[in-house]
């Protein structure tokens, strides 16, 4: 259905003055002698609930004095000079607006549930209140200015964003009927079939790429209850969380920070040392600690050997200590029900964040086989770049990917280091500004002979600035543990793709000399 009569036909000169004076319509029309006075408007009053707006077709202007719902779109074929301005005097809602080549002008809120596509600099979009909703585009250098909040779930200049760490590509967003990708070099969205299929109230992107950044995993419970038990410490503390031990240390253990909050768990000795416990530490950013520690009952004060155990089971004691860091009085206190408040709420925070995190990394570690990094830290691409530490012997850039290599037992301090891939990219945020974000991929070995890939993140401003913190998303979890995951998955079969065209002859794109002699050498390249 193309557009319909809306409300009353009058001028431009009758409804002028009711006109938002910032909008383009108004200062041009006053700035050229009332040229648009003539053009005709059609006119609602009131609230304003339509199928749909199609506006190739009618006046130089739809004014709605009120809220406007369309319930299946907006849109306009061409983008270059669109036959109607909007103006909503309050909210307006739909799921879909492609527009382009007139002036769009909204007084309250903008709630676009799937997609505005505005196209070309001929058109401008004004929100005096929040924009919300799904993915926002401006391509050919489209206006958008909104005063408000945009609460949208992606935001894209252009298309050519599109792209592996946007998550999904134009032909992943897109029912494949809406792209043009035959005898193009790159693919690109055809609008007209667009607006056909919203016509016919048929989907033309696929949604679940929108929302996919709050899609949190569905992480098992690794613990059949929350209860505070002995037999949930051991859990907590179990070898298959603990990494393996350095030889000659009695104290083995694991930490991370959350959200605030600091935990680890931690086992000294073993059942056959003297002093032997298990223990979990939790301390907040306000330097609240609490020690929570279970040992056998035989090593306890009062406590006959023969209770030591029973069919093989530790009988175990439980106590808790808690302490103010940077306090002028930092000794410890016993922990009891009467403790002070604040320490209470440590301890169930603690608790909880430690049994969800754990939860988490048991997870994680189902995600990533460690083979998989094993294997393209082996590829013959990857061999010239054997120093991590080094500048330029680290890595390399294929298309939007940056990875770097450490194999297994490199040096570091003296110290051998586990074999890890990073995948990092270098661009410009909202503001300009140089950003860069890494994701790290390491192999981690643990007290049982297990193994885990851990999954770390880091950002920041600039490539010379100090080296953040890196956040830890196998104990945090989340959407972006599922997208580091998918993130591999695409650097991979980038990698790989080059390893094989290396092998066919043809290099990376500006490569390092070093790396082209040594290919040469092996006889990779002819």
């Amino acid at each position: 259905m193309s557009i319909h009569h809306i409300g009353q036909k009058v001028t431009f000169a009758d409804i002028k003055t009711r006109l938002p004076h910032e909008s383009w319509m108004y200062t041009q029309n006053e700035a050229h002698d009332g040229e648009f006075d003539a053009e005709e408007v059609w006119l609602h009053s009131g609230d304003l609930h339509i199928s749909e707006l199609l506006l190739d077709e009618g006046p130089f202007l739809i004014m709605v004095e009120g809220h406007l719902i369309v319930d299946r779109y907006i849109g306009n074929t061409g983008s270059d000079a669109a036959a109607s301005n909007l103006v909503v005097l309050g909210d307006l809602t739909t799921p879909y607006m492609l527009v382009g080549g007139q002036e769009i002008y909204i007084t309250g809120n903008l709630y676009v549930e799937d997609m505005f596509w505005g196209d070309y600099n001929h058109g401008e979009l004004t929100v005096r209140g929040n924009v919300e909703g799904g993915l926002l585009v401006s391509t050919g250098q489209y206006g958008i200015q909104v005063q408000g909040q945009r609460k949208v779930k992606r935001q894209l200049e252009e298309w050519e964003d599109l792209g592996p760490w946007q998550g999904f590509d134009m032909l992943e967003l897109f029912v494949p009927e809406c792209v043009i990708d035959e005898d193009t070099e790159e693919p690109f969205p055809w609008r007209e079939e667009m607006i056909k299929r919203l016509q016919q109230g048929q989907p033309i992107i696929k949604r679940e790429y929108i929302y996919a950044a709050e899609l949190a995993p569905d992480v098992p419970d690794w613990f059949e209850d929350h209860q505070f038990t002995a037999a949930n410490i051991e859990l907590l503390t179990h070898p298959s969380l603990l990494p393996v031990r350095e030889e000659g240390e009695l104290l083995n253990s694991y930490e991370f920070w959350v959200d605030g909050q600091f935990c680890r768990g931690s086992v000294y000795g073993d059942e056959h040392t003297e002093g032997y416990f298990r223990s979990l530490y939790f301390q907040d950013d306000h330097d609240c600690a609490l020690l929570l520690k279970i040992e056998p009952a035989d090593q306890a004060s009062g406590f006959p050997n023969e209770l030591a155990e029973q069919g093989g089971t530790p009988v175990w004691m439980i106590s808790g200590a808690y302490r103010y860091v940077n306090s002028e009085n930092s000794e410890w206190s016993v922990f009891t029900e009467d403790s002070p408040s604040d320490i209470q709420q440590l301890s169930n925070r603690g608790w909880d964040t430690l049994l969800q995190s754990v939860s988490n990394y048991q997870y994680a570690r189902t995600l990533i086989s460690p083979q998989r990094i094993r294997d393209l830290l082996a590829l013959p691409i990857v061999e010239p770049y054997d120093d991590y530490y080094d500048d330029d012997r680290h890595g390399l850039w294929i298309e939007d990917f940056y990875f770097a290599f450490r194999q297994a037992g490199q040096m570091f301090n003296d110290v051998p280091q586990p074999a890890m891939l990073r995948i990092g990219r270098e661009y410009t945020g909202t503001q300009g500004e140089t950003k860069v974000e890494k994701y790290f991929y390491t192999l981690h070995q643990h007290a049982d002979g297990t193994e885990i890939v851990l999954i770390e993140y880091s950002a920041q401003e600039k490539e010379d600035e100090e080296e953040p913190l890196l956040l830890e998303l196998h104990y945090v979890g989340g959407p972006q543990l599922l997208f580091a995951v998918q993130l591999l998955e695409r650097g991979s079969k980038e990698l790989m793709q080059a390893n094989q065209d290396l092998l066919n002859g043809e290099i990376p794109y500006a490569v390092e000399s070093f790396a082209k002699r040594y290919w040469k050498s092996k006889g990779y390249l002819k």
